[in-house]
């Protein structure tokens, strides 16, 4: 009977371990501090490959839409950023990919027209206001940054228009 209990009590005292050790690794992932940190850690990288003509740009229509999508090829033949505009007529869509160790950082600024871009194609767009949104794509899920929190969200409800380079490459034809 006392080998039964301190059986249980120590697979629940694993079971608790395991399952604090598995949120630890996973919050430190999302934490905002670590992507300020792995963003600026793959700009410097980006940059200095750029520089070195390292780096390939490939510029791809989106299919079905008024888009396009950028890719930047690193020397390993790999998309380690991507770029996705999209235009309609009240508002134009540009979403940075970042494909960083497991995850991906996505920023999207919106630009919304002050008019409808048919009603007049002689004058200048003007802008009557910007939106920006971040959110992190990992493990299958989606994480919105809010105040300062990367907050789980429904991939239906979240602002960015796609959530892995497979889908990128759908939309692209390829």
């Amino acid at each position: 009977m006392k080998s039964n209990i301190k059986v249980l009590s120590l697979f629940f005292v694993l079971c608790i371990l395991i399952t604090g050790c598995k949120n630890s690794s996973f919050n430190k992932k999302i934490n905002i501090n670590n992507i300020n940190s792995d963003i600026s850690g793959f700009y410097k990288k980006f940059s200095t490959d750029y520089l070195d003509e390292e780096i390939t740009v490939v510029n791809k229509d989106i299919i079905g839409r008024d888009g396009e999508v950028v890719e930047y090829i690193d020397a390993n033949n790999k998309v380690s950023r991507c770029t996705v505009i999209i235009y309609g007529e009240n508002e134009k869509s540009t979403s940075e990919y970042y494909f960083i160790d497991g995850y991906i950082y996505v920023t999207t600024l919106k630009e919304y027209y002050t008019y409808p871009i048919y009603y007049s194609y002689n004058r200048p767009l003007d802008i009557m206001y910007r939106t920006f949104d971040e959110a992190v794509s990992y493990d299958g899920m989606i994480y919105e940054l809010v105040n300062g929190e990367f907050i789980k969200k429904n991939i239906e409800d979240i602002k960015i228009p796609y959530t892995s380079l497979q889908e990128i490459n759908e939309a692209t034809g390829e």
